[in-house]
């Protein structure tokens, strides 16, 4: 071998520093972009700098594993990749479970968290957060503490698989014929594939482009096929112009992917520009001559290769950090992003040097057999996993915040009762009788008001509810996939239903002035309200209630319909506990004049009256008189809920309601009666 070659297999299984200032650069655009998407809105794409890399440096790992039989080329590699990856990655599940567990409250918003921590620990939160949540930045996304984990379960995912397609090239690359074929073709083969599938999933189902590992193999195999090369001594640069054009070149895709990556758009085709700049990056910095390249000196320069060192703790850690900042004390202020950077920065480093470091050099580890590393680590994982599910279902009795009341704050009841008296003692008026609960997510935030009819009467409830499906929300038409579900749900009930019961058509019919996740611009909600389109959107909105109205009228039943409660700017149970009353969010404040949220309602209001003026049978139950009986419309009562967030109800807000609901029921039946 001669000197130029020698030097060239050295890059391609030696250190390589230059790599480690290119991760230093992806994880810093992740962590810029995470914490401030403005100033680099496509940083996310850093991921993709990393899953080359991790192609092209796995497949370094595997060609010093010995191939004298599969099982322990693959031990091998897990036991390793188990050592690298696990310990701090373990270490970071259950401290952000802890803490997840502490500071956020249960809600909408948080439901998809704790699932996909746990499957975080087995490599599997790509899935649950397809499973879970609604789209790849949805504000439960944007919320989840463990969501950037979804990239280590690619990762994950293409280490249990790899092996086997390194193995067969490994062991019948130099052979002819069929098998030589096969073996050499097998990885371009399924880069391939995978590339058409991110291709076709992009716009037919980006979620699973973006999360799984189909649409992404092709990035981690362009790696791994440009180390194939370099192991034939292709593709290395041998001049100084040739490695300072190619990672001159490759920075500058790579900074394009930062800048211009469409998410909508993602990973076909825009993760096409980081994939390129990464391998042509790679093959600057891996080259012959690369101490002699003044870019490839800049990325192996000290501090920066210390960034790329620490670099997959510094991922583990920012996310989270960024999360509980958003839940507890905002991430808006230049204090607090400072804060979260600085909190980053020394979690990430302790992380390094006291977890990362110890248990891959500590030779009572390493002294093991790679058998019983791999067992001792998974069982060590599937421990861990288990203290975290404990964890998580100890929030009733760990958490600081103020809604594991859960009583007062949430509206669903925790346990369904068979009654608070027997059968004999229940009014017989409301014997057999039923009520059918139809609407859209604050139907489901009368549960507590509807078990105590229940309860208390013997009424039985059956409730259709699908979350953003207003029925006869009187503000604009149902969408295509809402009214499927209001076609489907008014044919079971006029199926079930005996003449006499009630259909309770419970629905937001309020423009929001907040969500869970954000105060909304009140000028953008008044041109809603009022803009050119407003006026045409009720009146067909209007028709649509009046046809669901006439149909439940048509079987003989009685169409109960709430009138709009109030709304506010704020939501409660992100606003109510001294860690995050002073979050951006609340700045909207949870009070409003009754005054202006009457004047609010009111178009809706006229299209109540005038849905009265066409069915003579239909009742109108107004909560807004008992939900604010002053001048001022307040979201609590006495340090009490009445609203969990911006606009659904909480249990003590249902108990308030009871009596009203109540006395609408019985005046209903006793007239029937």
């Amino acid at each position: 071998m001669n000197e130029t070659s020698a030097h060239a297999d050295s890059a391609r299984t030696g250190y390589i520093s230059g790599i480690d200032g290119l991760r230093a650069l992806a994880v810093l655009s992740v962590i810029l972009f995470h914490f401030k998407a403005s100033l680099l809105p496509g940083g996310f794409s850093g991921v993709d700098v990393f899953f080359v890399i991790s192609g092209y440096v796995v497949s370094g790992s595997l060609a010093k594993e010995r191939q004298d039989g599969f099982l322990r080329f693959a031990v091998d590699f897990y036991s390793r990749r188990i050592l690298r990856i696990y310990p701090a990655l373990v270490l970071c599940l259950t401290v952000v479970a802890l803490l997840q567990t502490l500071f956020v409250p249960q809600s909408w918003l948080s439901m998809a968290s704790n699932k996909t921590g746990i499957a975080a620990f087995f490599g599997m939160s790509n899935f649950a957060l397809i499973w879970f949540s609604d789209g790849y930045f949805s504000p439960r996304v944007e919320f989840n503490a463990f969501t950037h984990t979804w990239s280590l379960a690619v990762e994950e995912q293409f280490y249990f698989l790899f092996p086997a397609i390194f193995f067969i090239w490994l062991k019948g690359r130099e052979r002819k014929g069929f098998v030589g074929i096969a073996s050499n073709g097998l990885l371009p083969a399924l880069l391939a594939i995978s590339f058409l599938v991110a291709w076709r999933q992009t716009s037919s189902t980006p979620d699973d482009a973006y999360y799984l590992l189909p649409g992404r193999f092709w990035e981690l195999a362009c790696g791994a096929m440009l180390f194939r090369l370099h192991s034939r001594n292709q593709l290395v640069l041998r001049s100084k112009g040739a490695m300072e054009t190619g990672i001159a070149g490759g920075l500058i895709l790579i900074g394009l992917g930062f800048a211009l990556s469409d998410p909508k758009a993602f990973p076909f085709p825009w993760a096409v520009l980081p994939v390129v700049g990464t391998l042509l990056v790679i093959a600057g910095v891996a080259g012959d001559i690369r101490r002699e390249s003044l870019l490839g000196g800049i990325l192996a320069n000290t501090p920066i290769v210390y960034i790329g060192k620490i670099s997959y703790s510094l991922y583990l850690w920012h996310w989270p950090v960024v999360v509980l900042f958003r839940w507890t004390v905002g991430l808006d202020a230049p204090a607090a992003i400072l804060s979260a950077a600085l909190l980053t920065a020394v979690a990430s480093v302790c992380s390094y040097h006291f977890v990362e470091r110890p248990i891959r050099q500590s030779r009572f580890v390493i002294s093991k057999p790679n058998g019983h590393i791999v067992s001792g680590g998974l069982a060590v994982i599937t421990l861990s996993a288990l203290v975290a599910l404990g964890i998580f279902r100890m929030q009733p009795y760990i958490s600081f915040s103020v809604t594991k009341d859960k009583s007062n704050w949430y509206p669903y009841p925790e346990a369904r009762s068979a009654g608070f008296g027997s059968s004999s003692s229940f009014n017989p008026v409301f014997q057999g009788r039923k009520i059918y609960v139809l609407g859209d997510s604050h139907a489901g935030a009368y549960g507590t008001m509807l078990q105590m009819l229940k309860d208390e009467h013997g009424v039985s409830i059956r409730e259709f509810s699908k979350a953003g499906c207003a029925v006869a929300n009187l503000l604009a038409e149902s969408s295509p996939e809402c009214s499927r579900f209001i076609k489907d749900t008014l044919s079971k009930i006029r199926t079930e239903a005996a003449p006499g019961d009630i259909v309770f058509l419970a629905s937001l019919r309020m423009n929001r002035l907040s969500d869970q996740w954000a105060t909304f611009d009140e000028s953008e909600v008044l041109e809603k309200q009022t803009g050119p389109d407003s006026h045409r959107k009720r009146a067909a909105a209007l028709q649509e209630a009046a046809s669901i109205i006439r149909s439940l009228e048509a079987a003989s039943l009685t169409v109960v319909i709430d009138a709009p409660k109030p709304v506010f700017k704020s939501p409660l149970f992100r606003c109510s506990d001294w860690f995050n009353s002073g979050n951006p969010v609340c700045k909207g404040g949870t009070q409003l004049s009754r005054e202006y949220l009457l004047a609010h309602r009111e178009p809706v209001m006229e299209s109540i009256r005038q849905l009265v003026k066409m069915h003579s049978g239909l009742v109108v139950w107004d909560p807004f008189p008992v939900l604010c009986p002053g001048d001022i419309c307040m979201a609590t009562d006495n340090d009490l809920p009445v609203f969990f967030d911006g606009d659904h109800l909480s249990g003590h807000g249902n108990r308030m309601l009871y009596p009203s609901f109540f006395s609408v029921v019985n005046r209903i039946w006793q007239h029937k009666g």
